[in-house]
């Protein structure tokens, strides 16, 4: 397996491990417990999401991805959901 191929299989297995806990989450409630952890689904939500959001950075690194092309497709998405969710946004996405 060379290292692209790596990275891809891990980022796919975190958002897998993102998609279950936003599963249970929804199941049970953002404040539940997870008997395995002992931590809420919250801090589990924010630790797989940071688990993420590392191969993300990764495969910037790794030129695998465009950072610029990256903040542009989340602008339009924001874009999107301003139209077609019930999303209140601030005017600042940082906020």
């Amino acid at each position: 397996m060379t290292e692209q191929e790596e990275i891809l299989c891990i980022l796919q297995e975190e958002c897998a491990e993102v998609s279950q806990v936003v599963c249970k989450i929804r199941r049970f409630g953002i404040d539940e417990i997870n008997y395995h952890s002992n931590k809420s689904q919250q801090e589990t939500l924010e630790d797989e999401i940071g688990d993420l959001l590392c191969l993300i950075d990764i495969a910037i690194e790794r030129k695998m991805l465009n950072l610029d092309r990256l903040h542009q497709a989340k602008a339009n998405k924001r874009e999107k959901l301003k139209t077609w969710s019930n999303i209140q946004f601030t005017l600042n996405p940082e906020d």
